[in-house]
């Protein structure tokens, strides 16, 4: 975080804030750490310092005046940018500007899991609550932050959304019902396999398709980085692939990896059976907005008119 001490941070706080009344309107709530916190009963000015805590506020109708980048990102995470126009970048992930966030003026920031040391200094700018824990389910952090900013309704009504969207959805995949996808993450020293409790490995089991056998190690993260000598760890009945950003060292390294025999020998490849999807959304702490998107593409994958059909 930047900023040189404690105490040079409060005194630009105490700057800020010269002169303004607290609200007197609050209310108690328990966060994902277990910690409460007196908060807001209408919080208006929040900050959100993850991209699922913007994804939830603003899926909660609530835009955010200030969030930090997208993973990997120099913006706000790509497919949030049109729902997120006229919101502050305050930082990056993981890395918010002290000077920039306080001169947002929050009444409330969202943030994921933090070292105590860092919520104990964002809580001297406004009460911080931690909205969930890693591998945390999307649907339980949403539910969480829409207690926190008292939207309780609005949390209900998308959860709905999105479970009659998934049901229309199976419908529509009826065919595909069991097949397998693979979701790899290109990263500059080469790919990586979501985990099966990743959270667009949630997303696709729910819409009923499977991981294959060899990318089901446990947990919510990824493989480590695979050579192209092992890009069969790849190869499913369809293949995603995504980077986190839209050019740099990962983009450049996929598309080398695309000219080689052995990518363009995966049967999904062969089959045109793959899709390019945004890698900050597939692969990374996705919300119900993401998951929104995701069951998009998906429907668009397996429904490409140039696919082969598959040989069992």
């Amino acid at each position: 975080m930047k900023t040189s001490s404690l105490s040079s941070a409060l005194l630009c706080l105490a700057a800020l804030f010269a002169g303004q009344t607290l609200a007197a309107d609050s209310r108690e709530v328990t966060d994902a750490a277990g910690q409460t916190h007196q908060v807001p009963v209408d919080p208006q000015r929040v900050v959100a310092l993850s991209e699922i805590d913007l994804d939830a506020a603003l899926a909660l109708g609530l835009k955010p005046t200030g969030a930090v980048n997208g993973r990997g990102q120099s913006s706000l995470p790509r497919y949030l940018l049109s729902r997120a126009e006229g919101v502050k970048v305050v930082g990056d992930l993981d890395n918010p500007n002290l000077e920039i966030l306080l001169e947002q003026q929050p009444d409330l920031i969202l943030t994921g899991p933090a070292q105590p040391e860092v919520l104990a200094l964002l809580n001297e700018i406004a009460p911080t609550v931690v909205t969930y824990q890693w591998g945390t389910p999307w649907k339980e952090t949403l539910t969480l932050t829409a207690d926190v900013l008292n939207r309780q309704d609005a949390a209900e009504a998308f959860i709905q959304r999105y479970d009659a969207r998934v049901l229309e959805a199976r419908e529509h995949l009826a065919a595909q019902q069991g097949q397998t996808i693979s979701i790899v993450r290109w990263n500059p020293k080469g790919p990586a396999y979501m985990f099966r409790d990743s959270f667009g490995s949630q997303v696709v089991r729910e819409l009923g398709l499977q991981r294959p056998s060899y990318q089901q190690d446990a947990g919510h993260t990824h493989s480590q980085s695979l050579s192209l000598e092992s890009l069969e760890l790849l190869d499913a009945d369809w293949l995603v692939i995504g980077t986190l950003d839209t050019s740099g060292e990962a983009v450049d390294a996929l598309h080398q990896a695309e000219q080689t025999p052995a990518f363009q020998q995966l049967s999904a490849i062969e089959a045109k059976r793959y899709g390019a999807v945004d890698g900050s959304l597939w692969t990374s702490v996705g919300g119900p907005l993401a998951a929104m998107t995701i069951i998009d593409d998906v429907e668009q994958l397996l429904s490409k008119p140039d696919a082969e059909p598959l040989a069992r």
